[in-house]
């Protein structure tokens, strides 16, 4: 049987689901990958969240013997964000391959988020659990939904945009270079948040640049996380422009008018031309 504490516990799912949900919505003209495709990825992240918590747990003790800072250093960008954006990297690799790859730049933005949010949910329902009382519930939920996983978003929408750009565009960073930046932004943001916690009390500036550090990461990165959507978006309408020029030019017909141009203007003329006058 489930507890009152259990069941506030998987609120947890709630704030996931919400970024995913504004995410799907801010290019509503992307219908692929279908929703099966991306959320098997989701799934697949959130599975694989126990084998790495495993790991973590085999990796901690001989991280304890470290002396500071080296120890809160590895704990942030070997214990945490190695172990888990290289997990969710690699579902991602999996679960995109071959036939189920994405067709569209913003497609693969999508994938990686998915990816990300997967291993966000497990993680948030398992903190949550952990809660002491109520005070630690509603501290850690409001935290967790406004830092946490805005930073695995962030995360996890950085790999899909280089991802996609080295795909669709040729650019120069693929997944592995994206994995590298992702665990540095990642492992930055943990970093700040041990600082807060491990810095002693005489050191109260230190500790106060740390807090600001962990609020500005994901905050700033959301903007960021904007941005690079919006340019998918745009870089995906241009090819689709190009290409249906290529096709007019070899079918002899006039391109077909954009989309969006249709539905402002209201008339679209889709007749072939007529031979001859009149």
């Amino acid at each position: 049987m489930f507890g009152s504490s259990e069941i506030l516990a998987i609120s947890g799912v709630i704030p996931p689901f919400l970024l995913l949900w504004l995410a799907e919505r801010f290019e509503r003209r992307i219908r692929e990958p279908a929703p099966p495709l991306r959320y098997r990825v989701l799934v697949a992240s959130a599975l694989v969240s126990v084998p790495v918590a495993w790991t973590q747990q085999l990796i901690e003790p001989w991280l304890s013997r470290t002396p500071e800072p080296s120890s809160t250093l590895l704990e942030a960008f070997v214990l945490a964000a190695s172990v888990e954006e290289g997990a969710k990297v690699a579902c991602l690799y999996v679960f995109s391959r071959g036939p189920l790859g994405p067709r569209t730049r913003y497609g693969a933005f999508l994938y990686a988020l998915h990816a990300s949010m997967g291993f966000a949910l497990i993680e948030n329902v398992v903190a949550l659990l952990r809660s002491p009382d109520a005070i630690g519930f509603t501290i850690r939920f409001i935290l967790r939904a406004y830092l946490t996983v805005p930073l695995h978003l962030v995360a996890g929408g950085l790999v899909g945009y280089l991802w996609s750009r080295k795909r669709f565009d040729g650019g120069a960073v693929g997944l592995a270079g994206a994995l590298g930046l992702a665990v540095l932004l990642h492992g930055s943001f943990n970093s700040a948040l041990l600082a807060v916690e491990r810095l002693p009390e005489g050191m109260a500036a230190w500790s106060t640049a740390a807090a600001s550090l962990a609020v500005a990461i994901p905050l700033l990165g959301a903007i960021g996380l904007r941005l690079m959507g919006e340019r998918l978006v745009r870089f995906d309408h241009a090819a689709r422009l190009e290409s249906s020029r290529r096709g007019s030019r070899r079918s002899g017909r006039p391109p077909a008018p954009d989309e969006g141009s249709d539905r402002r203007s209201g008339v679209v003329d889709r007749r072939a031309p007529q031979k001859g006058g009149g």
